[in-house]
């Protein structure tokens, strides 16, 4: 998850293959292994990407040429933590919290720019202390995080003359997030991460993460129209761009649980080259409820028990073409009610793909 406190063009589309997975890249975290892979699916050079509508995500990283092409300024907050952010950046966050304060609506600067080398030290101290395989599900890559462009920025809300920092607790006050999202783009800036969107952006829903992009006609364009930044660039991987998400209602999983699944399941999918996912549903807590004495009748015998399991059921589209030659699936022939059916242990575990199919 893209942390707040992990210390701190003109439009066009980028030509060049879109990373052959929604898997192990679009996980929070990816090895060098990985990086060097990603790398190899986009042969154009990004390094000339040193526009406000740069996409860096976790198929694109950053240009090396960055931090050496814009200004930075430093802005003290509320706290009394100091955040460096890119100059234009940081005038238009000023003038955002101005126009909210008039509303009567108080927000303030937690975190923004990153450096690739601090990224690298978070994620090595949160190797040592979970391990890798927690590490790149809960941490960007360095190099693929958008902090590191001082052009993202993390708010937080002052409720009563006191700063609410904390993640869990920002979420109950939708409707300060509301009037919030309300005034970003009259000041250039997007919601980056929109509710429902994580298979576009690799993110679950963040309200406080916001994004520069140096345009309130771009930012209107982008924030009117429903898209996130991946959208607008033309940037959606073709195996998911077109499809619905439905997380339904549970009592048991929270869209960001929801989410976590939808990783495993996307990683498995990646390697179905040619494959078009059309829609992937939540079922319900009773069926997710029922399938845990199932998923633990596979899962490896030194693993420990699971005691959550989640089911989704999706449509996908088989390959045509030369993607259908070596495919396991049956030529262009469309695969509905296809359920897929996951473990994990404790509310915080990582959640693991059993299996899939038809039952």
């Amino acid at each position: 998850m893209a942390s707040m406190f992990e210390k701190s063009l003109t439009r066009r589309g980028f030509v060049g293959a879109l990373a052959e997975t929604f898997g192990a890249t679009l996980l929070a975290g990816c090895s060098k292994d990985k990086e060097e892979e990603v790398a190899e699916e986009f042969p154009e050079d990004l390094s000339g990407d040193l526009e406000y509508l740069a996409l860096v995500n976790k198929q694109h990283k950053i240009a090396d040429a960055w931090r050496d092409s814009f200004t930075f300024v430093s802005y003290t907050n509320s706290e009394g933590d100091t955040v460096e952010l890119e100059t234009k950046a940081n005038d238009a966050f000023v003038s955002l919290k101005s126009d909210l304060e008039s509303d009567g609506v108080h927000i303030d600067l937690a975190s923004a720019f990153v450096s690739v080398d601090d990224q690298q030290k978070l994620m090595d101290e949160l190797t040592e202390e979970q391990g890798a395989v927690y590490a790149e599900h809960h941490m960007t890559a360095p190099g693929f995080s958008e902090y590191h462009t001082g052009l993202a920025l993390d708010l937080y809300p002052i409720i009563a003359g006191e700063a609410v920092t904390d993640e869990a607790e920002m979420t109950t006050h939708p409707k300060v997030w509301e009037k919030v999202h309300a005034k970003l783009a009259d000041h250039g800036f997007i919601l980056r991460y929109p509710a429902g969107k994580k298979i576009m952006t690799g993110y679950s829903y963040e309200p406080w993460h916001i994004r520069y992009v140096d345009s309130a006609d771009v930012a209107h364009e982008i924030m009117d129209g429903g898209l996130t930044l991946e959208e607008y660039l033309d940037q959606v991987d073709p195996m998911v761009a077109g499809c619905v998400v439905d997380y339904g209602t549970s009592e048991l999983f929270t869209e960001a649980d929801m989410d976590a699944a939808l990783d495993a399941i996307l990683e498995q999918f990646g390697m179905w080259k040619g494959c078009v996912m059309r829609r992937i549903a939540f079922t319900d807590d009773k069926t997710c409820a029922d399938d845990l004495e199932y998923v633990n009748s596979l899962r490896a015998e030194d693993t420990k028990k699971f005691d959550q399991a989640i089911v989704f059921m999706s449509d996908f589209h088989s390959p045509v073409g030369e993607d259908a030659e070596d495919s396991v699936w049956d030529v262009d022939t469309d695969y509905n009610d296809f359920s897929w059916h996951l473990g994990r242990t404790g509310a915080d575990g990582i959640w693991r793909l059993l299996t899939w199919g038809y039952a």
